[in-house]
């Protein structure tokens, strides 16, 4: 189920304090928010704190799932695939791979975080790749309802190095945001061939073929990187190239055959990094 549209309302994600949670996650650990804190040095104060938002931020962006505790105040955050490579190689998500990844995650209508589908995804149709930050704003508080400044945090993730703006997902200038697609370059294969696949096991689980538009109708994918749809065709060309899925093209829409399973190919997705 999608996160809370609320849990952006203040806080960016930091990179430095993700780092810091999946650290906290690969060593097993688990507690409550205060000790959460104590043990990685993300901020939290008696009546606020990054703790919650970051544990979700990670859990939107697909980096660790929560286990079920008896205690509801425990927190036991535990690395997925994903989360597990990206500690492995590139710990502080400075890679544009990683970034993007993540927010396809966060765009995600089922695993991710409403308000990153609604604006990245669904918001294709209504808002288009430009829009202003009013516009956002006034969409997303008829949607959710009223809030406080709902728009900021969301468009500051994009633009502030402490976050994510290596990636490239949009530009903000005079309060205009201009979105860019999704890289369409070869180091993307294996990343791409891995989130595909988790989308297929997800969406069609006892399924070994989908069509590309089930594919999108079911994740928003193709929309949450703005592709066109001979963008979609090289992301797929691409994604066949390494071998993990096959695509008959004889039809309309292509569908493709899934020939392994994301965990498999998780480990190589910077593989091919410059």
């Amino acid at each position: 189920m999608a996160l809370p549209i609320n849990f952006h309302k203040t806080f960016i994600p930091e990179r430095r304090l993700l780092s810091s949670l999946l650290c906290y996650a690969a060593e097993g650990k688990s507690g409550d928010y205060q000790s959460i804190a104590a043990d990685t040095g993300i901020p939290m104060g008696k009546s606020n704190g990054k703790v919650p938002a970051i544990l979700d931020y990670a859990r939107g962006m697909g980096l660790v799932k929560l286990t079920q505790q008896v205690k509801n105040a425990v927190k036991e955050p535990q690395l997925t695939d994903f989360g597990r490579i990206v500690f492995i190689e590139d710990r502080l998500m400075g890679e544009k791979i990683t970034q993007w990844l993540a927010h396809m995650h966060l765009s995600h209508p089922s695993i991710g975080a409403k308000a990153w589908y609604h604006t990245f995804s669904k918001g294709r149709r209504f808002l288009g790749k430009t829009f202003t930050a009013n516009q956002l704003e006034k969409d997303l508080v008829a949607t959710f309802g009223t809030g406080k400044n709902r728009t900021g945090p969301l468009i500051r993730m994009y633009i502030d190095d402490a976050a994510f703006a290596r990636a490239s997902v949009l530009k903000y200038n005079s309060s205009t945001v201009i979105r860019n697609k999704a890289p369409l370059s070869d180091e993307f294969a294996l990343p791409y061939a891995a989130y595909i696949l988790l989308l297929i096991e997800y969406h069609f689980k006892d399924e070994l073929q989908v069509t590309t538009s089930d594919l999108n109708k079911k994740t928003g994918w193709f929309d949450s990187a703005l592709w066109e749809d001979s963008d979609v065709e090289r992301a797929l060309n691409l994604i066949e190239s390494t071998g993990y899925i096959s695509i008959d093209r004889l039809t309309r829409p292509w569908v493709l055959h899934r020939k392994a399973e994301a965990k498999q190919v998780w480990p190589g997705i910077y593989n091919d990094l410059a």
